[in-house]
């Protein structure tokens, strides 16, 4: 026979002070809590729940090994050909940076 089952639910009340704080900023969240009907500190906690669970849900970056056969099959003269047919690359034209 099983006992009873009990859930333990544990609130935590945490401060923070954020500051410098801009005034775009706090205007963005005053709106956007207006149009929810919440306040200022349910859309700060909402925030940040919504970048932790964007956090978790971040895929991991590809690896592509489709070039792999390439690496290494040079000699040294077409690796020579290569680094001087992009040199002109590393060149800057300084009248674009004005």
């Amino acid at each position: 026979m099983a006992g009873p089952s009990a859930t333990l639910e544990v609130l935590m009340e945490t401060t923070i002070t954020i500051k410098n704080l801009d005034e775009f900023s706090i205007e963005w969240i005053n709106q956007k809590a207006k149009l929810q009907g919440v306040n200022f500190e349910d859309i700060i906690v909402q925030l940040i729940h919504d970048q932790i669970r964007a956090g978790e849900k971040k895929t991991e970056l590809v690896q592509y090994n489709d070039l792999d056969p390439l690496a290494g099959t040079w000699n040294r003269k077409e690796a020579d050909e290569f680094l001087k047919s992009i040199d002109k690359f590393d060149q800057v034209d300084e009248k674009l940076w004005q």
